[in-house]
């Protein structure tokens, strides 16, 4: 980088990139990669862990925070695959882990925390304990309450995790209350009903974490940072705490004197809705909590830091211009590209691969058991797709399709040094996303196509538009290597096709082939239960239909969408009236309408109501021409990818075509 442009770089991020003190350690930038459970782990921390850790110091940012949800007491056991700060077996990968993030220049803290009720005992096979016999509204199992001789030992197990993580070479912990954990069950007037010393007032009700924090700073040095993660904003009633409440608490901790760092977001684990917003997905703001924050940090002596949804670097300088904080979360921003620090500070800010804020390969994932990946990141899944050897000699690529796993696998075998040329048929790229990005409740989901265009330019892709390809065109431009990212093409039942109601797909309404008349009477069928049925149900609702129906043969609407996700959709659906319908079947037609069958009365309903039925989940790849190029020229090297194996989706067709561009 050459010294103008790093001026230039230093000017526009001046605050972002300048160090700051936190406690009596410097950290080199103000960007933080936070908490959380990758699920890779079931306790004892692995190797995949450490280097997924690792890859964000080596791409710069400032302070890694690991573990989200890490527990500090072997009577409440880890959850969502994260790492038990208890066990001793950890402590060699622990200093390991230290090591190679010092090495990059970055502060690492764990956090640590005991959850309380929030959980079940089905894994553990212990009980729950909480400070009273109420329990979660997320996973409703009755906890155990504590005596008030068992609390000590869980104190003491808060000390003992911070003692570990410096002896193991840690900068330091970080305590956390946030998502309903026990120190927050214990805040909580509505859950901690108590009479003895730790129930009662607002000064009984938090000398649990008062006694957690003085026990912690006896445990380690002054050198080792202390931070603190709590919800400014509980977005609930339910917890009979409200954001005054919550600085209040803030405040008196503060006073405590042994926090060297506030960690602010928003969001509880009382409701579904209050828990979607522990992470907050594409219907939040961006931004979400920096009023939080911003308020914290009037009010409190140690520095602050925000985190939910800060994307951009622009975000996240803005932030502190503002005195919102004093350091920014950007933890899925890192996830999508762990370069996004290094990339800034060299001026390539079009290089970062943007979150598209879909949630379903991260935080998604983990709350349906599953390790996460990323949907823009395939990296994340398989890290054999992180980096890329040049190719040995230059080929001559063709790839049909200019759809997501297309672009990317265009982009991979550029980067490696392919000459490079895509056919679309289309007049733009992106395939069925120019469709889905329409999709009013994901406004940032067409973010990782808009990178894919700029990469394909900056990496010189021959991109031909509006172009159909047969198999004599394609062998006639000779290529070396041929990938097929042909896609696949949305469809109707099979039986709708003689009856007399309009039946259309979800993507021919996003791609206005098909438009929704004002008093429009809308079913959706959707037998595919994720986004897109509720989405398209929604989208009719605002433009003008007079009643909407979103029906289903599955058990709900949106069977199989994230616990993340699912909130918002249906707080819109309710908002927008749509009537949910579940367990109905398809079952052909009479009397020219559709007819549905209860799937467990069996009893027949006529869709004789409707002026237009959405189908949605009914896709069929488009592999046709395989079969016709391997006909015309056997020897010719052709692949599939994504869609047009079999519909999918879009991390796997991501993924896909980052793995064929790196094979090529």
């Amino acid at each position: 980088m050459n010294t103008d442009h790093s001026a230039t770089v230093r000017r526009e991020f001046q605050h972002l990139f300048s160090p700051f003190q936190i406690g009596r350690r410097e950290v080199k930038n103000r960007i933080v990669s936070t908490a959380h459970a990758p699920g890779f782990d079931s306790g004892l921390l692995n190797k995949r862990h450490v280097d997924y850790l690792e890859r964000k110091a080596a791409g710069g940012a400032g302070l890694i925070m690991a573990f989200g949800s890490a527990s500090v007491y072997k009577y409440s056991s880890a959850s969502y695959g994260s790492v038990s700060l208890w066990d001793p077996e950890n402590e060699q990968l622990l200093e390991d882990l230290a090591d190679k993030v010092h090495a990059h220049g970055g502060l690492i803290m764990s956090q640590a925390t005991h959850m309380g009720r929030r959980g079940d005992s089905s894994i553990s096979g212990r009980p729950l304990q909480a400070p009273s016999a109420i329990s979660e509204g997320i996973h409703r199992e009755t906890p155990h309450v504590l005596r008030i001789d068992e609390i000590p030992p869980i104190i003491d197990a808060f000390a003992d995790a911070a003692a570990r993580l410096e002896r193991c070479g840690w900068d330091g912990i970080e305590i956390t209350s946030f998502s309903g954990h026990l120190i927050e069950q214990f805040w909580s007037p509505a859950i901690n009903k108590r009479t003895d010393r730790y129930g009662g007032d607002l000064t009984g009700r938090m000398r649990f974490s008062e006694e957690v924090i003085e026990a912690v700073a006896e445990a380690v040095s002054d050198d080792f940072i202390i931070g603190f993660r709590m919800t400014g904003d509980p977005v609930t009633d339910d917890l009979g705490l409200d954001q005054d409440d919550m600085l209040e608490i803030a405040k008196r901790l503060d006073r405590l004197g042994h926090i060297d760092l506030f960690h602010i977001s928003g969001g509880n684990a009382a409701t579904y809705a209050a828990q979607s917003a522990v992470v907050p997905g594409d219907t939040f703001a961006r931004s979400t909590y920096n009023h939080a924050a911003h308020r914290m940090k009037e009010n409190l002596s140690a520095p602050v830091l925000v985190a939910g949804r800060i994307l951009d670097p622009e975000q996240a300088e803005d932030a502190l211009v503002n005195d919102d904080c004093d350091l920014v979360g950007m933890t899925r921003a890192i996830i999508a590209d762990p370069e996004l620090p290094q990339k800034t500070m060299e001026g390539e800010l079009s290089q970062i691969r943007p979150c598209n804020a879909c949630t379903e390969g991260c935080i998604g994932r983990l709350y349906m058991g599953m390790p996460i990946i990323c949907t823009v990141n395939p990296a994340i899944g398989d890290s054999s797709l992180e980096n890329f050897e040049p190719a040995d000699y230059m080929r001559r690529i063709l790839i049909v399709g200019g759809g997501p796993a297309g672009m990317e696998a265009a982009r991979v075998a550029a980067a490696r040094g392919h000459d490079v040329m895509i056919w679309e048929r289309g007049d733009q790229l992106g395939g069925q996303m120019t469709a889905a990005v329409t999709a009013p409740e994901r406004p940032h989901y067409g973010r990782h196509i808009e990178w894919l265009k700029r990469e394909l330019e900056r990496l010189n892709v021959d991109v031909q538009l509006k172009t159909t390809m047969t198999p004599d065109s394609l062998i006639e431009l000779d290529p070396d290597k041929v990938v097929l990212a042909t896609g696949s093409y949305p469809d109707i039942l099979a039986a709708a096709g003689d009856v007399t109601t309009r039946c259309v797909t979800d993507i021919a309404i996003l791609d206005q082939a098909v438009s929704i008349e004002k008093g429009d009477r809308v079913m959706v069928y959707d037998r595919e239960g994720k986004f897109r049925g509720a989405s398209i149900a929604n989208f009719a609702a605002t433009a003008g239909a007079s009643q909407v129906e979103l029906v289903t043969p599955l058990w709900s609407v949106c069977e199989d969408l994230d616990a993340m996700q699912k909130p918002e959709l249906y707080r819109l659906l309710a908002e927008n009236q749509v009537v949910l319908s579940p367990n109905q079947q398809l079952a052909g037609q009479k009397d020219g309408h559709l007819l549905l069958n209860d799937v467990w009365s069996g009893n027949e309903r006529l869709v004789d109501e409707a002026d237009l039925v959405v189908f949605v989940g009914y896709q069929t790849a488009e592999d046709a021409l395989y079969e016709q190029v391997k006909q015309a020229d056997p020897q010719l090297d052709v692949q599939m990818i994504g869609d047009a194996i079999a519909p999918r989706r879009l991390s796997d067709a991501i993924s896909e075509g980052v793995r064929i561009g790196n094979t090529l």
